[in-house]
């Protein structure tokens, strides 16, 4: 009884562990490029514009969108203040769509989208 309990338990850390770790859980799309899953971010690899069209593989009433500057290793920026992105009723806008209207400026970026309790964790860089 105890091994297989043990055993049990073991199986949905291992689960758990490994669903976890995806940074990709669905799809995503910044200036016609797929973002490419990896560990600990998925990612973009050229550079895009400051307006450039993202997309989301699938549909939710709501998906957030959260864009924080970082440094070279995709890490957020100590400090910064992330810009919000939301997407009611579509997946498809574009970067400028920020809610406080300001323009990303040139550099690497971390950006969290979140839709239906899971979150895509990728980077990306503005030219």
């Amino acid at each position: 009884m105890k091994s297989t309990l043990l055993t049990l338990a073991v199986t949905m850390l291992l689960t758990l562990t490994a669903a976890a770790s995806e940074a990709l859980p669905f799809g995503v799309t910044l200036g016609g490029q797929a973002a490419k899953d990896g560990s600990p971010f998925a990612s973009i690899e050229k550079p895009v514009a400051n307006n450039a069209e993202l997309v989301v593989a699938g549909k939710a009433d709501i998906i957030i969108v959260n864009v924080t500057p970082a440094d070279a290793k995709g890490n957020p920026k100590e400090g910064a203040t992330p810009v919000v992105i939301l997407l009611q009723g579509t997946s498809k806008t574009t970067l400028d769509k920020t809610l406080d209207g300001q323009k990303l400026a040139a550099g690497k970026y971390a950006m969290n989208v979140t839709m239906d309790g899971k979150t895509a964790l990728l980077t990306f860089a503005i030219q």
